[in-house]
């Protein structure tokens, strides 16, 4: 019996959040279906499973290269245009697959398709609305020149209607993004799926921790505001704790980025920026700090947070966006930076319940592990198969 073939579509596969869930996605499907994963990028599989812990097996599926733009050579590159550009041409293909799929934010396919929110980069109002750094950029700024850039993005990708009319099934990453979805595009109803995790392979209370030790892992970007924890982090300094922050991210990658390495190149004392680093290497500074710390308000779920705390790391997270569902405990959340650091300093000063929470945690984040991701993506997936075939769509 013929395997029904599915598109998985990744507009451009980099190192992030969105990666992850791609690569399990493949993992998930790759036995079952016959399988064609498309990208604008070029993929090296075999590092991607070594930064994801995932054992895609590129024998198994057919690799597509999507076309890029002129000058488009990485992820932030004409952004929009690129992605407008990407969109259509899974539009073009998409006639030929029994299901479609995308793996990172809605894209029309023409017809019918699962769809993984990731974020809400996709839309430019939910962006302005959402990030509080979103016109700081000359690119980004409201005026002449960006609707000409958006008019363009839609004319490369051509008119399509609203998303509460794809007929497709979207699956929210968070309760929080669902119920953005619901307020602000008319998508009621939509399933939550908990990205993928890759959860620890040792004991998160093993070994020794530095009782001062911070950690900040994710993509340096600006909606990740590390400024902010650099400058909360500096309030505690002042208040006589001298924690120092690992910085577990690329910073030579954007401006963003590198204005960030100028800006704590005084504080090179007690900020160690280490750079990308791949699963073993982020598990080993992982198990050996007692603190994690995130900034990100606007966080549609936060797979660097859950992966912080399953190594038993205590992370404090922003009381908004999803963050704080994968971090369910008021005293590890905080709203302004006068919050935050109160509440540093009250568990710096309590040991016995940092000793609590370090073997609490980890246990409350086995529920995002990539097992539990798998099972209820093939899940969707069996059932929408079945929902395309009976409505002859």
């Amino acid at each position: 019996m013929k395997r029904p073939s599915i598109l998985v579509a990744h507009p451009w596969m980099g190192r992030g959040g969105s990666e992850a869930t791609a690569m399990w996605t493949v993992e998930a499907l790759q036995d079952d279906y016959d399988l064609t994963f498309v990208t604008a990028s070029r993929v090296d599989w075999a590092e991607l499973n070594r930064v994801y812990g995932t054992a895609v097996d590129p024998l198994k599926f057919q690799t597509l290269k999507a076309p890029v733009l002129p000058g488009v050579n990485g992820p932030n590159r004409l952004v929009y245009l690129q992605q407008r550009y990407f969109g259509r041409y899974c539009r073009k293909i998409a006639s030929s697959f029994d299901l479609c799929l995308s793996a990172y934010n809605p894209i029309d396919f023409g017809r019918p398709a699962i769809h993984l929110i990731g974020d809400f980069s996709f839309s430019e109002e939910m962006r302005r609305r959402l990030n509080s750094h979103a016109t700081e950029s000359f690119q980004h700024r409201s005026g002449l020149l960006r609707r000409l850039y958006l008019g363009l993005g839609d004319w490369i990708g051509g008119r399509r209607p609203p998303l509460s009319q794809w007929g497709g099934l979207i699956l929210a990453n968070s309760a929080w993004s669902a119920r953005q979805l619901e307020t602000h595009f008319g998508v009621f109803g939509a399933e939550v799926i908990f990205p993928p995790v890759t959860l620890p392979v040792s004991p998160a209370g093993s070994g020794h921790r530095d009782p001062m030790g911070f950690v900040c892992l994710g993509r340096v970007v600006p909606e990740k505001e590390i400024e902010r924890i650099v400058r909360i982090l500096r309030r505690v300094r002042d208040s006589g704790y001298p924690v120092s922050l690992h910085l577990i991210g690329d910073l030579q990658d954007s401006d963003y980025g590198r204005e960030l390495a100028r800006m704590i190149e005084p504080d090179r004392d007690w900020i160690i920026p280490t750079g990308f680093l791949a699963l073993e290497a982020k598990w080993e500074i992982l198990s050996s700090r007692t603190y994690a710390i995130h900034a990100c308000r606007i966080e549609a779920f936060g797979i660097a947070v859950a992966e912080m705390a399953s190594m038993g790391c205590l992370p404090f997270v922003p009381s908004t966006g999803g963050a704080g569902e994968i971090v369910p405990l008021p005293e590890l959340q905080y709203g302004d930076d006068d919050e935050a650091v109160v509440k540093i300093l009250t568990m710096l000063e309590n040991p016995r319940r940092v000793k609590e929470l370090a073997e609490e945690l980890p246990c409350l984040m086995e529920r995002f592990g990539p097992p539990n991701f798998k099972v209820q993506l093939s899940r969707h997936v069996i059932d929408f198969a079945e929902r395309v075939r009976v409505s002859g769509k």
